[in-house]
């Protein structure tokens, strides 16, 4: 997408597209015309959404299986089954950052969303699509000219050109970028485990994108869901409903303790009414003092913290 983009672009007045550049430059690059900046980003965790204007740029986002995701970065850092790096917490936080990602951009005010499968075998396709979206005249001759130029076969190529020079601004291609682009690829590379726990997180989604869940906890979650209609690289999907995970207040924390706290003490008030009477009204006096508060604490503000993100 990048390198089709460079190219349907090139020869603009004012384009760039410097490597490395901090999002926070974007909103000038956006707020300025004459400004033709071409950037590529990918989502991560407290990005500044500031950053990214909903006037004067266009996204170009892609989304892709995110069991393939995993699978893929897993592959990308030569991960192996069994490394400490990798497993069902590594994988779920990946997933719950793609996911996140996914809503991220659709949010935005001018957005074209491609799916990678689709994309992957339709590449003339994919350039008549990016050229309308960014107002861009090209003849048949161009469109498979550009589409020729971003072959897999043409990135291997580059991948040994490049290994030793480090990253192309023109390109972007780096020597670990190409591992194994197949659809369904995650089958060959992930556990079961770490399978179980990106569709604990990312079930609904992917049916809401059409991929088929595999594991028995996935069509749990995606049970009596209506078949959604399948998404195109011509169409902008709708982003899922997310709602991040809360961070426990102070008042969440001391929930439980003064609760047991309380317990506690009407368990000495039982006791004292048995073995002293004389003292049972001040121990029943102070567990009723520490259950109305703590009850109150846990029953509004002590609900159980959803452990990932839910619709």
């Amino acid at each position: 997408m990048w390198q089709v983009t460079r190219q349907l672009l090139d020869g603009r007045p004012g384009l760039r597209n410097p490597h490395g550049i901090p999002s926070g430059d974007f909103p000038a690059a956006a707020a300025d015309p004459e400004d033709l900046l071409l950037a590529k980003i990918h989502y991560r965790h407290g990005l500044p959404e500031g950053d990214f204007p909903q006037e004067g740029a266009l996204y170009l986002y892609t989304y892709r299986d995110v069991r393939d995701v995993v699978a893929s970065l897993f592959r990308k850092a030569r991960l192996k089954e069994g490394s400490p790096r990798r497993g069902p917490a590594t994988s779920r936080t990946i997933a719950r950052r793609e996911i996140h990602g996914d809503a991220f951009w659709l949010q935005r005010g001018s957005v074209w969303a491609g799916r990678y499968e689709e994309i992957q075998g339709d590449l003339a396709g994919l350039v008549r699509s990016l050229a309308d979206f960014l107002s861009v005249d090209v003849t048949d001759e161009r469109v498979a000219e550009i589409a020729e130029f971003v072959t897999l076969e043409q990135q291997q190529e580059r991948v040994w050109q490049w290994r030793h020079e480090g990253v192309n601004p023109d390109l972007r291609v780096t020597a670990n970028h190409i591992t194994d682009g197949r659809e369904g690829a995650w089958r060959d590379t992930l556990t079961t485990d770490e399978l179980e726990a990106i569709e604990d997180l990312s079930a609904v989604w992917l049916f809401e994108r059409d991929y088929p869940v595999e594991t028995p906890l996935g069509r749990r979650k995606t049970a009596g869901l209506r078949k959604p209609r399948r998404h195109t690289s011509s169409g902008t999907p709708q982003p899922v409903a997310l709602t991040p995970e809360p961070r426990r207040s102070n008042r969440q924390r001391w929930a439980f303790p003064l609760l047991a706290t309380s317990a506690l003490f009407a368990l000495l008030g039982l006791l004292a009414t048995v073995a002293v009477p004389a003292v049972s009204p001040v121990a029943w006096v102070l567990a009723l003092g520490c259950a109305l508060p703590a009850g109150y604490l846990r029953g509004r503000h002590g609900r159980a913290v959803v452990p990932h993100w839910r619709r």
